[in-house]
């Protein structure tokens, strides 16, 4: 499962090396001033990426890589069984990244919490 770290003014999203391959994605850091904000949607996933252009996807199994939809680029790293967060960007290479992870609750809170903090 990727991982997220939030740090002071950006986040890290580290990658495995089997995520690595199948995204075609190394691991990256956006700085939070890109990031609009995070919401938890496990029905996002649900609804179809669009067009995968590279990675790995099977429609309810697993979705990791770059997707295009109605005009969007998505980075998607997520497997069955995970909660999805979809983290809205601006003026970055993705409009959006979904990830997988245990708890999508936690995660979106503390993401949304470090935004706030960072436009303090």
């Amino acid at each position: 499962m990727a991982n997220l770290i939030i740090r002071e003014k950006s986040i890290f999203v580290r990658f495995t090396r089997f995520e690595t391959l199948r995204a075609l994605q190394k691991s990256f850091e956006i700085p939070l001033d890109k990031v609009r904000g995070a919401t938890c949607d496990n029905e996002y996933i649900q609804s179809g990426l669009g067009l995968r252009s590279p990675g790995t996807g099977f429609p309810g199994y697993i979705a990791e890589g770059t997707f295009r939809k109605n005009g969007q680029k998505i980075l998607s790293l997520w497997k069955k069984g995970q909660q999805v967060v979809v983290i809205e960007l601006e003026d970055s290479r993705w409009d959006r990244i979904l990830l997988g992870c245990i708890d999508a609750k936690a995660t979106t809170t503390e993401l949304n919490r470090a935004l706030n903090e960072q436009m303090k």
